[in-house]
């Protein structure tokens, strides 16, 4: 099989294109820029802004992948508030060249557009596990424009007859991951603590809110049961099925670097979180592929933070 991962270099990309290659699929990249992990294996790697649609259709023209993985996206919030209208361009219209491109070329192939949990947005504040089919309320630009991409794709597919599948994808974390993501935050404060390089303290805000959170190798065992197997056109939760409280995560790395850490709840960084619970429910997935997740939360936290520690 014949996968094309956009936004290939990134921290899910580089663990997703590890395990295709282990499973002996014929790999093609995309990224902005090349890079030190795209340059180590030995696949075909294209430079390119998803904006650019004549040089993503000479990609897929040469190459004529059987399914095509996109997960390049402007997906920092911060930056989406920042800059709507690039956050809107990249996630929207690169989204609508990718599809276009790659049904020109393959109308019998599979396009995974890798969405995200945030579009539920305010729907979570039901404090109940959130399904496929309940309505999504997105509150940034970041998550309108995921939305927007995600349901243009899907009416495009229910017009063109082609198969389209979306996930909206719950918080994931792991080695790798840049700081700016809980997890990565945390660990790299802790690591560098036990290295030495800071003081025993931790300054947070809010610690009381609960998100779903999975390990990233979870995550792409779910991505590759979607490229390997039959599944209808649709929208599909990658979730775990339980919250985790932000205070559990900090002091379990805590825990787990058996060192003493003061934790200052500091004033400025302390903005009370609007949904206080935010999980998800992926039935839907697991009745259609068999997935589940398998890697424990807390074995997944000593992974994360030895990676911080050792690099």
């Amino acid at each position: 099989m014949k996968v094309l991962v956009t936004g290939a270099g990134g921290f899910v990309g580089q663990h997703l294109l590890n395990k295709l290659i282990k499973k002996d699929n014929n790999i093609v990249a995309i990224n902005r820029k090349n890079n030190k992990f795209l340059s180590s294996l030995n696949i075909p790697v294209y430079e390119t802004d998803i904006l650019d649609f004549d040089t993503i259709l000479n990609c897929i023209e040469q190459e004529k992948p059987d399914v095509l993985i996109h997960l390049a996206a402007q997906s920092n919030v911060g930056v989406s508030w920042r800059e709507p209208a690039l956050t809107a361009s990249t996630n929207i219209e690169g989204s609508l060249n990718l599809y276009k491109a790659f049904f020109k070329v393959n109308s019998k192939g599979k396009f995974i557009n890798i969405g995200s949990s945030d579009e539920y947005g305010l729907t979570a504040k039901l404090g109940i596990p959130l399904k496929e089919e309940m309505e999504c309320k997105p509150q940034n630009p970041y998550s309108i424009s995921k939305y927007c991409s995600e349901q243009m794709l899907l009416q495009l597919a229910k017009k063109d007859k082609v198969n389209v599948i979306s996930t909206r994808s719950f918080n994931h974390f792991g080695p790798g991951q840049n700081i700016g993501f809980v997890v990565s935050d945390f660990a790299s404060q802790v690591a560098d603590i036990k290295k030495g390089l800071k003081e025993n303290k931790i300054f947070v805000g809010d610690l009381s809110a609960a998100r779903d959170f999975l390990y990233i190798d979870d995550v792409i065992d779910a991505y590759i049961k979607i490229t390997e197997k039959e599944i209808p056109t649709g929208v599909y939760n990658i979730s775990s099925g339980t919250s985790i409280k932000i205070e559990y995560i900090l002091n379990k790395l805590i825990e787990i670097s058996n060192i003493d850490i003061e934790v200052i709840i500091d004033k400025n960084k302390f903005r009370p979180a609007e949904v206080k619970n935010f999980v998800g429910n992926s039935d839907k997935l697991k009745k259609i592929v068999g997935w589940k997740p398998t890697v424990n939360f807390d074995d997944g936290l000593r992974k994360t933070l030895n990676y911080w520690i050792n690099n």
